[in-house]
């Protein structure tokens, strides 16, 4: 699962040893702490995900719920904040948008 919120992107995967547990991983230093401040976040350079944590189930699902419940906006490019981090996320966007008119063309 992709999780794009204002200030983190986060890659949330299964844990390979323990079902309690997923793996939060992140690409930019800090964006796991931004939702999961109390993780212990360890380092993998050279991984594609360099930053990961080991994250309880439950704890993921709360976190994620909550910020959910905390979406009070019409524009969710316009409440990123960090300019570099909005332009990834544009570029995201644009991606999906490309793919959606491929989809629509095939339809015709």
């Amino acid at each position: 699962m992709l999780i794009f919120t204002r200030n983190a992107f986060l890659s949330i995967v299964d844990h390979a040893q323990d079902d309690r547990f997923l793996v939060v991983r992140a690409r930019i230093a800090g964006d796991i702490e931004t939702l999961f401040p109390d993780a212990e976040v360890f380092e993998r350079p050279g991984a594609d995900y360099r930053f990961q944590a080991t994250v309880p189930r439950e704890r993921v699902s709360q976190r994620v719920a909550h910020a959910v419940k905390e979406v009070h906006y019409d524009a969710f490019e316009a409440t990123v904040e960090d300019g570099d981090r909005r332009q990834a996320y544009l570029q995201v966007w644009s991606a999906m948008y490309e793919e959606q008119a491929r989809r629509n063309e095939l339809e015709k």
